[in-house]
């Protein structure tokens, strides 16, 4: 969601001038628990139900606001764009992956996904987030990573995807939740709803919600 809130944001400071915004990027279940550990915040936008139920339970935000879905992809570094096709090709055992930790939704899909295919995920790398995983994959660092389609979609040309049925039936949920009802908060939450962000995600490669 890092393009989609910068693409947005601006309309917000638009609205109001000399407004200073701080964003605090990291893994859904990184940011529930600096919350609760007591970080300040006045809007959450958070990948996975679970990690929004669990920021309801313990804390005072307002209901979530859906906004949109992704779903799991696999890439392949440039190099190996010719040679690794399928999910069999990943089952090569001189390949090293990449996958997000358990506690985020990216790797809670890929570990689900793996066990489906029957493919082994123990010497792949345990990265933060989705964007930590994509990094390594365009540094050559990994040859694969499960990674979110709008990520695919953003690096195309430094990675390419491996089509794979059922994948893309792997999804994960965005939800956004203010902390108070205030003039800011609720303008900002206007802004991401409204009609035309839908082509904006559509266009990040979200799907809707």
């Amino acid at each position: 969601m890092t393009e989609f809130v910068d693409i947005l944001l601006p309309e917000l400071t638009d609205r109001y001038p000399g407004l200073q915004v701080q964003i605090n990027i990291a893994g859904s279940g990184t940011l529930v628990n600096q919350i609760v550990e007591g970080a300040d915040a006045d809007v959450v936008l958070l990948a996975g139900a679970n990690h929004m139920a669990r920021l309801q339970a313990e804390n005072a935000f307002l209901p979530p606001v859906p906004i949109a879905r992704n779903s799991l992809t696999v890439v392949v570094s440039s190099n190996l764009a010719e040679s690794v096709t399928t999910i069999s090709d990943l089952r090569d055992a001189g390949l090293q992956g990449a996958v997000c930790v358990p506690g985020a939704p990216c790797g809670e899909l890929a570990v689900a996904f793996a066990r489906a295919v029957n493919l082994d995920l123990s010497n792949a790398t345990r990265e933060p987030n989705v964007k930590a995983v994509l990094s390594k994959v365009v540094r050559g660092e990994v040859d694969y990573g499960f990674v979110y389609r709008s990520d695919a979609l953003m690096a195309a040309n430094e990675v390419k995807a491996i089509e794979a049925e059922g994948l893309d039936s792997f999804t994960t949920s965005y939800s956004l939740a203010l902390k108070n009802s205030d003039e800011v908060s609720v303008s900002f939450l206007e802004v991401v709803t409204q009609s035309k962000v839908s082509r904006v995600l559509e266009e990040l490669g979200f799907l809707s919600r």
